[in-house]
């Protein structure tokens, strides 16, 4: 489940519900830079390892490790919306 240290915004959350909801049940996961990168998204295909896809896109924590998230794990996506 995400750790959900940084941040991300309202914006950002309805980014990441986008992904969740794919109509087509693709998978994808993403990582928060703390730089002006930010949220970044990225599909996983079929077969291959999320590991793999984190370290090419460079989805990385401060230890060096592969560091990401399925979209639909952010618990933004759970929270009731104010003001609708």
């Amino acid at each position: 489940m995400c750790n959900c240290s940084k941040t991300i915004t309202k914006t950002e959350c309805h980014f990441l519900r986008k992904y969740a909801e794919d109509p087509e049940r693709r998978n994808f996961i993403y990582h928060v830079f703390d730089d002006e990168r930010g949220l970044e998204i990225a599909q996983v295909l079929k077969g291959q390892n999320p590991n793999d896809i984190a370290i090419h896109r460079g989805f990385v924590g401060t230890d060096g490790n592969a560091e990401w998230y399925f979209v639909k794990e952010h618990p933004c996506l759970y929270e009731k919306e104010e003001n609708k």
